[in-house]
């Protein structure tokens, strides 16, 4: 789709056609000379009252919402107004750096749950066949000339574009993009071509941005609207209630995965400690049997959703099978710590109320003794949750100690008591509240037992903490390996 400009579009496109816009940017602070500057409405600041410094920065060419006569615009700088400022980020970006995602064969992976595993997995199944692959995910950017930090889970627009751009550069052939809800409405990912999208499932979160469940699975549903007919397809879990939401406006071809129905079906032959043994039946009824060495039934529907992109994208069934058992960890889900003296420790991302749910059914199956839970309610999210997780946590938890996430702005004992008011439901719950999360952490690793698991939610990769103006650079994984050293006669961890 292409932008609509309504003023200076003559001195616009000479700008282009003289090869003087070099590149997109939407922070005035990252621009660099040459950079054609879009200022956007944001949440806590307006972009069009950082022009000036944007054109300082070397921007050649601003684009905004306002009316030109509204917005301080220095002399010779050419202006474009335009219906959405996120819209024509999306479009200008795709044509500044060259329409990457053409030259690429895109995978894009949306859901509430499981999204980053599914992506890692895929591009490690991919690499394994020889093909070179570049990924984005809430965790890491991987463009084959560097790999860096991700900033969000779907990368503003410009910055999206610019690593499809690095990644057609390296010499990679596909591409495996995590999208979430918010970059499927903010446009940023309007313009990437994708030629297959993942579906995983959809459970509350983000209600305080999409209001309803009925829009929040609209907003994912255009990741599928938008595959042309010609497309490889998408991937659905057809064991999740809304995969009729993301099949509706589909007109893609279409393959489906589950445990009780799909064209790639599961079936789990075994249990046993951290490990799946599975059966999966691809389209055509070809079948292979496999361990998994990841635990939790979620993790085989994060399987299935991978081995059913990947025939679609053409491996052939022993490629498959034989990378089933080398996927690896991803950084903060279900990282687990194994002390030779000590409780387990795990480290995990879930901070939606079935992410809990399962992860805490699953340690549940992993030990003989208590499972105890570190976990908090992020700030300026969706407060509707916390008393729900609460419940759960409470619920399957033998002991809960209530803490900080990140809680930005918020005050967090507010935050602590309604995760409290869930909680307290539950009759003989054993709760408390430390807010300050190493301190937390030392406890419950310090009061385990060897038998016990530690669970820890929340934040899982995520390297710093933010507690209002106060950013702090730590990890749980630090937090939690410094307490099991503590320990007294603890051994090698």
């Amino acid at each position: 789709m292409h932008v609509a400009l309504t003023r200076g579009t003559t001195h616009w496109e000479d700008l282009w056609n003289e090869g003087r816009i070099r590149g997109v940017a939407i922070d005035s602070r990252e621009v660099r000379p040459g950079d054609l500057y879009v200022a956007i409405r944001g949440r806590r600041c307006d972009g069009h009252a950082f022009i000036r410094e944007a054109v300082a920065r070397g921007a050649v060419c601003v684009v905004g919402e306002e009316d030109a006569s509204s917005i301080d615009i220095p002399p010779g700088v050419p202006y474009v107004q335009v219906p959405s400022s996120r819209r024509a980020a999306s479009a200008l970006s795709n044509r500044a750096y060259g329409f990457p995602s053409r030259r690429l064969t895109v995978v894009g992976v949306t859901g509430t749950n499981g999204k980053t595993t599914c992506v890692h997995w895929l591009t490690h199944m991919l690499r394994s066949v020889g093909l070179r692959v570049g990924m984005l995910s809430s965790v890491s950017n991987e463009t084959g000339l560097r790999t860096v930090p991700a900033e969000l889970t779907t990368l503003e627009a410009p910055k999206l574009h610019h690593a499809l751009r690095e990644m057609v550069d390296a010499g990679c052939t596909h591409a495996v993009i995590e999208v979430s809800s918010h970059g499927i409405v903010q446009y940023r990912t309007s313009d990437v071509d994708f030629d297959l999208a993942i579906f995983t499932n959809l459970t509350r979160e983000h209600l305080d941005f999409h209001g309803s469940m009925a829009n929040y699975a609209a907003a994912k549903a255009r990741l599928f609207s938008g595959l042309s007919s010609d497309k490889l397809g998408a991937v659905l879990n057809r064991d999740d209630p809304y995969a009729d939401v993301m099949a509706e406006s589909c007109v893609a071809p279409i393959i489906t995965y589950g445990l009780h129905a799909g064209d790639v079906r599961g079936r789990v032959v075994e249990t046993h400690g951290w490990h799946t043994r599975l059966s999966v039946q691809l389209p055509g009824g070809e079948e292979f049997e496999g361990i998994l060495s990841h635990p939790g039934v979620y993790n085989v529907y994060n399987l299935l959703a991978v081995v059913a992109a990947a025939h679609a994208l053409g491996l052939p069934a022993d490629a498959i099978h034989g990378v089933m058992s080398t996927l690896p960890s991803v950084p903060g889900r279900m990282h687990v710590i194994r002390p030779e003296r000590g409780p387990t420790v795990v480290v995990d991302y879930a901070h939606t109320p079935d992410a809990l749910y399962q992860l805490l059914n699953t340690a549940r199956q992993w030990t003989r003794g208590r499972v105890w839970l570190v976990f908090g309610g992020r700030g300026e999210r969706d407060k509707g949750k916390r008393p729900e997780m609460g419940f759960i946590a409470a619920s399957l938890a033998d002991r809960v100690l209530v803490t900080m996430d990140n809680p930005y702005s918020e005050e967090p004992a507010r935050i602590a008591d309604e995760i409290l008011s869930g909680a307290r439901q539950v009759y003989g719950a054993q709760c408390d509240v430390v807010l300050d999360r190493a301190q937390a952490i030392e406890h419950a690793v310090l009061e385990a037992s060897d038998g016990d698991v530690v669970v820890i939610t929340g934040r899982g990769h995520e390297s710093f903490q933010v507690i209002g103006a106060l950013r702090l650079e730590r990890t749980d994984e630090d937090m939690a390996r410094e307490a099991l050293r503590r320990r007294p006669g603890a051994g090698a961890i």
